[in-house]
């Protein structure tokens, strides 16, 4: 696992671009990623098949300073990190949530914490689920995850931007069912 002083130097010669990065951000082991200003929020009352390509509807919700979302217990919405992340092909990047949010019982990844080697240019979608039984403000630039950069025993030969089907997203996006089952 890269160290500050690593990842510092993985910045400097572009295997890992962080943008917009302040260096406030960057702690011991991983580096702190802030939210972005926009989330989905899944409709109700739609029955979700993954065989079928049936996603869920969704609200767009644009946060602002003087606008935060008040995520209410048991909710779950898709968000983004404010920061447009390029990962190369000798880098693993690992996506977490922080510590002080967790204890107020937010989560921010559920199951999809790695971004893969030859994510380029492109902020992450983050997984938000409020559980506890207060609701929490969200913020844009609020502080949001930390991510922890290592590196490849081997570089990659498969950059996920060649041909990953979340390829085209900028921004948060919702699922792309595609050969789910294989």
């Amino acid at each position: 696992m890269y160290s500050n002083i690593d990842i510092q130097n993985a910045l400097k010669s572009g295997e890992l671009i962080i943008e917009p990065l302040l260096e406030k951000q960057l702690k011991p082991s991983c580096v702190t990623l802030r939210l972005g200003d926009t989330l989905l929020k899944p409709q109700e009352a739609k029955v979700i098949d993954v065989k079928n390509k049936v996603k869920p509807d969704y609200d767009k919700i644009i946060i602002e300073d003087e606008k935060p979302y008040i995520i209410q217990p048991g909710e779950f919405v898709l968000g983004h990190t404010y920061e447009k992340v390029t990962v190369g092909a000798s880098l693993g990047f690992l996506i977490e949530g922080r510590s002080t949010l967790a204890r107020i019982g937010l989560t921010v990844v559920q199951t999809a914490m790695i971004v893969y080697p030859g994510h380029r240019n492109r902020c992450v979608t983050l997984e938000l689920v409020n559980h506890s039984k207060n609701p929490i403000m969200l913020y844009p630039k609020m502080k949001i995850a930390r991510a922890a950069v290592f590196e490849l025993k081997t570089p990659t030969d498969k950059e996920y931007d060649t041909d990953g089907k979340y390829r085209e997203q900028d921004s948060v996006g919702e699922p792309i069912f595609k050969d789910e089952l294989l």
